[in-house]
């Protein structure tokens, strides 16, 4: 399953964390985090296929990550997903994004989606019907089933629950997010939140936490399944700013 897991302005000091899994097909190929030449810079990975991204966040401070989601048409003639992720991350700032995608809506056709398009003031969820919730303070599950919080996606509860034996208002990041790190790795049934084995499953894991100026303040990456494949740090250098 694709899995986005947001913590929102529970964190003074990092009102914007984001753990994240990519579930793909294992033969897809594609490179890992990265600065994108262009203005504003992106940090994120890209599908080698298409050209788009899954997660990134640019020098601006604007956050995307997109999952698919089941159920409803789906048309292998229909732009990358990605694609308009990235389109997103190439904005100056959150309503630029956020009506960029609604333009694109308005004239494109997508197979289903959920988007996260966030910084560390505001953010939604926008799928790919056009629907828009506004991101509240708190901690978020998305998934490729249903809307944000589905609570009948037996990993939602799951990673909520686990998420709430935390201390949220930490000043220490790395122990976050390493805990952050865990729930991703975790491959209980029903519906494991990463899924190591078979032919598509889950190919990385990343986790983004930005400060309150809205800047790079960690960025993590298993390049593989999170409970096979450890983090390592992404060196996003003086660009984070």
């Amino acid at each position: 399953m694709c899995f986005v897991l947001t913590l929102f302005r529970v964190n003074d000091r990092y009102p914007l964390i984001v753990a994240a899994n990519r579930d793909e097909s294992r033969s897809r190929p594609s490179t890992g985090p990265h600065l994108w030449p262009g203005t504003p810079g992106i940090w994120g990975g890209r599908d080698d296929v298409a050209g788009g991204t899954w997660l990134g966040v640019n020098g601006a401070g604007v956050l995307a990550a997109i999952t698919n989601r089941v159920g409803g048409r789906v048309d292998p003639a229909f732009p990358s997903r990605g694609q308009l992720c990235l389109a997103a991350l190439w904005q100056p700032d959150l309503s630029t994004a956020l009506a960029t995608i609604e333009a694109d809506l308005s004239v494109r056709s997508y197979n289903p989606f959920n988007l996260l398009c966030a910084t560390i003031q505001s953010g939604s969820v926008i799928t790919w019907q056009g629907k828009s919730r506004p991101l509240t303070p708190g901690v978020h599950v998305l998934t490729n089933h249903g809307d944000l919080d589905n609570l009948a996606d037996a990993a939602v509860p799951r990673a909520l629950e686990t998420v709430g034996l935390f201390d949220l208002a930490t000043e220490q990041l790395d122990s976050l997010l390493a805990a952050l790190g865990g729930v991703c790795s975790d491959i209980r049934e029903p519906n494991p939140i990463c899924r190591p084995d078979g032919d598509r499953g889950t190919v990385s894991s990343s986790i983004i936490a930005l400060d309150e100026h809205g800047q790079i303040a960690a960025y993590w990456h298993a390049d593989g399944p999170p409970s096979r494949q450890p983090y390592h740090t992404v060196d996003v250098g003086p660009r984070a700013s």
